[in-house]
């Protein structure tokens, strides 16, 4: 659950007092005493209680901080004396940094990656701007993002057997033919194009690489069964010559070329889709773009979406495909 930024003020201070050499084994009345002057509230002996619980709890949910009542001092401590729940001490310069990074963080939204991640990044911006004490920034960077898409409830299963190599089962959907499939995937990475999530992962069905879209995976499961690993050149391959995730035909990487006008041409030269690009200037302003891409879905889509200013000279496969989609 998202962090409580009141209750987190709190754990600062309990957290100053505990690590206090010069007032070692703080008690209760210490505590309520410090969270009034520190941060000008009234609290009671019951919510510090609760707030000492939470931070024993392990990560995300606390610190596991190493907090034990002395029943010799009367008073609690660290059993690790040099234990705080900051982890480590930062100067300006690093808070600063930080704060940098968060506004980033922030823009692009916690959501675009898991709820665990968006209450560790909470609990980063709680912390940072405590230290700073800086007043609340306007927004400055928007990015074109919709959270919260079919699927992406599937995300931490689907990150965690990617990392720990664990095969899954599940029943995919197709669009295109309307049925639904049972499949076994060893799963290697999670990829955002345009934004929308897929898992890319071996498939016993298809003995080869294979893309998921998450909207349309279902009831993914965990089994135990020895993992399929898949060669790290194979899988640079598939991701680095393949324009979006879902090539056509068999796959291969070939020669595209495009004859593009010279509106689309500005567009072109000012941004590449693909490391591969190059663009041969006409006489005209219009351009001869080539590129060594495996042809995609989204390969054709992009072309659609410049109507006639793009033409497709070879190979000649993608340019029927381009034209009975028109």
């Amino acid at each position: 659950m998202p962090i409580n930024k009141n209750a987190y003020r709190r754990y600062k201070v309990i957290d100053a007092c505990l690590r206090n050499k010069m007032r070692r084994y703080p008690d209760m009345t210490d505590f309520l005493a410090a969270i009034e002057e520190k941060l000008d509230v009234n609290t009671t002996a019951e919510t510090v209680q609760k707030d000492i619980a939470v931070m024993k709890k392990m990560p995300p949910d606390g610190f596991d901080a190493p907090i034990k009542f002395n029943r010799t001092k009367l008073g609690y401590e660290y059993t690790n004396p040099d234990f705080s729940i900051y982890g480590v001490s930062l100067n300006s310069y690093d808070v600063d940094s930080i704060n940098e990074a968060i506004d980033v963080i922030s823009s692009i939204g916690g959501s675009r990656v898991s709820e665990k991640f968006t209450h560790a990044i909470e609990k980063v911006l709680s912390n940072v701007q405590e230290l700073n004490n800086k007043e609340e920034k306007r927004k400055i960077i928007e990015t074109d993002y919709i959270s919260e898409g079919r699927g992406f409830e599937h995300f931490d299963l689907l990150y965690s057997a990617c990392r720990d190599r664990v095969p899954i089962s599940f029943i995919h959907y197709s669009y295109s033919r309307r049925e639904f499939k049972a499949l076994i995937v060893h799963p290697v990475l999670l990829k955002e194009f345009n934004n929308h999530w897929y898992v890319i992962g071996f498939s016993e069905a298809h003995q080869a690489l294979r893309t998921f879209g998450l909207d349309r995976v279902n009831a993914p499961e965990p089994i135990y069964k020895v993992f399929q690993n898949t060669s790290p050149h194979i899988i640079d391959e598939y991701l680095n010559d393949v324009y979006g995730v879902y090539p056509l035909r068999d796959g291969k990487r070939e020669r595209v070329t495009l004859h593009v006008n010279p509106m689309i041409t500005n567009y072109f030269r000012a941004q590449k889709i693909h490391p591969s690009q190059k663009v041969k200037m006409g006489s005209r302003g219009d351009a001869v773009i080539t590129f060594e891409v495996i042809p995609s879905m989204e390969f054709v889509s992009l072309i659609l979406s410049y109507g006639k200013q793009i033409r497709v000279v070879e190979p000649a496969h993608l340019a029927e495909t381009v034209e009975k989609y028109k």
